[in-house]
């Protein structure tokens, strides 16, 4: 989908996802938010989606892996077991993997080990947050991720399993072939539970994909004021506009203060912050930019994240939409002279103008757009089904993809068409004489 529907956010849940490279602090910073609030008499869940599981360590006190277990009034946690997830929705598929390497020779305990598929825990993380999110206890869900690399995959893997349009008649076919080559080939044919589950799966990835676009779902990005999280989070700001969601806060963390009472050696740390600071406002601008300072003390425990709150958001209400963009747009040109029509899909990149390699190609009703390592299946408006992609254009940080109507060489059709008539007149002529 490329456009979010306004009309259906009224009653669901705020969402915010907080992302960043490992050790910038996004824990810290997605949990004051969660307490925040709920000290705003909201009913609000904090998860998490990183294996490395922290958010017992932040609130000291134990979260469960399986059911939202209650921190303090109106405040619930959850560290999302993405083995218990998919033992949950995924036994037959596990059945089917497992018995595969087993026929191969491979010991039973490693062919349990090896069905635990790359990409399936980020799939179930997402999954359980929108099982969540439209469970209706929940005024507000804000999911800490894992780093940016693994939270970039978990936002991708949808679309690059499903494949696109493409992918699913693929599969649809595939089952199909399945279940008549199945009588004659024995267990190395998938059976119909592994079907079902994975026809479940893949509906789950495409409520996922309009999920993430919903209006009230906002991404935010948590970096430090040092030039490798800078690069990463920039990286991290383009990948996320590709996919249309909506960023709509920055926060730099851990920024040293600029007093001159801190010593020398820290003193050139935190000019050095400065510096990156005024980088990161005009790189990420117009999307808002929160900052927090580097504690005397570690934030830990609900009364320390919540002043953590108040120092990144004021008075502000942390789940407020700071910023609302636009990613994806249509527009239409004529030629006054030739009268040739072009229908327009115009894509807002971040940092298009500093990107090295950039294509866009067609496949059938989808278009694939790179943009260096990061790539994205985008399923065209029917608008453009019946159109031709003529080319893209790159204009500082819009990509802009044009298409033409489809050309018909009515010359060589008409030729046809009276060759035949041609032909059958003649016929005529013959049985006649």
């Amino acid at each position: 989908m490329l456009s979010r529907d306004l009309a259906e956010s009224q009653s669901k849940p705020r969402v915010i996802i907080y992302s960043g490279k490992g050790g910038t602090g996004k824990t810290t910073i997605s949990s004051s938010t969660a307490v925040a609030l709920a000290r705003q008499n909201k009913k609000v869940l904090i998860m998490s989606s990183d294996p490395a599981h922290s958010l017992s360590d932040v609130f000291n006190t134990k979260i469960s892996r399986n059911d939202p277990q209650k921190i303090e009034d109106n405040l619930y946690g959850l560290e999302v077991d993405t083995i218990y997830e998919l033992k949950k929705n995924m036994s037959g598929f596990q059945k089917f993997v497992s018995s595969s390497y087993k026929s191969k020779g491979i010991e039973s305990g490693m062919a349990a080990e090896l069905t635990t598929q790359p990409g399936l825990d980020e799939i179930f993380a997402l999954s359980r947050l929108l099982d969540e999110a439209q469970s209706g206890k929940w005024d507000a869900v804000v999911l800490d991720t894992s780093p940016t690399g693994n939270t970039l995959r978990l936002l991708a893997y949808p679309e690059i399993i499903i494949g696109g349009n493409m992918g699913k008649q693929f599969f649809k076919l595939y089952k199909s072939m399945s279940s008549l080559a199945r009588p004659l080939s024995g267990n190395s044919i998938p059976d119909d539970e592994f079907f079902n589950e994975v026809n479940v799966l893949l509906k789950q990835m495409e409520d996922i994909n309009k999920f993430i676009l919903s209006p009230e779902v906002t991404f935010r990005l948590v970096l430090n004021p040092e030039k490798l999280s800078i690069l990463e989070t920039k990286r991290a700001y383009t990948f996320v506009h590709l996919y249309g969601i909506n960023i709509d806060g920055i926060v730099i963390n851990k920024i040293l203060p600029t007093t001159k009472t801190v010593g020398e050696y820290f003193e050139f740390w935190a000019d050095l912050h400065s510096k990156y600071l005024m980088e990161i406002d005009n790189s990420f601008y117009p999307t808002p930019v929160f900052r927090c300072q580097l504690q005397r003390t570690e934030p830990i425990g609900a009364d320390a994240l919540y002043d953590i709150s108040r120092l990144v958001f004021g008075e502000q209400i942390p789940d407020k939409i700071f910023y609302s963009g636009k990613n994806f747009w249509m527009e239409s040109k004529k030629s006054a002279l030739t009268e040739d029509h072009r229908e327009i899909l115009c894509i807002k990149v971040p940092f298009l103008k500093d990107a090295e390699d950039v294509g866009v190609e067609r496949m059938g009703t989808d278009i694939v757009v790179t943009v260096d390592r990061a790539q994205r299946i985008i399923t065209l408006p029917r608008a453009l089904y019946s159109l031709d992609m003529e080319k893209f254009i790159r204009e500082d940080n819009l990509l802009r993809v044009v298409f033409k109507e489809c050309v018909v060489e009515k010359e060589a059709s008409e030729l046809n068409v009276n060759k035949n008539v041609l032909d059958k007149l003649r016929s005529m002529r013959r049985l006649k004489i």
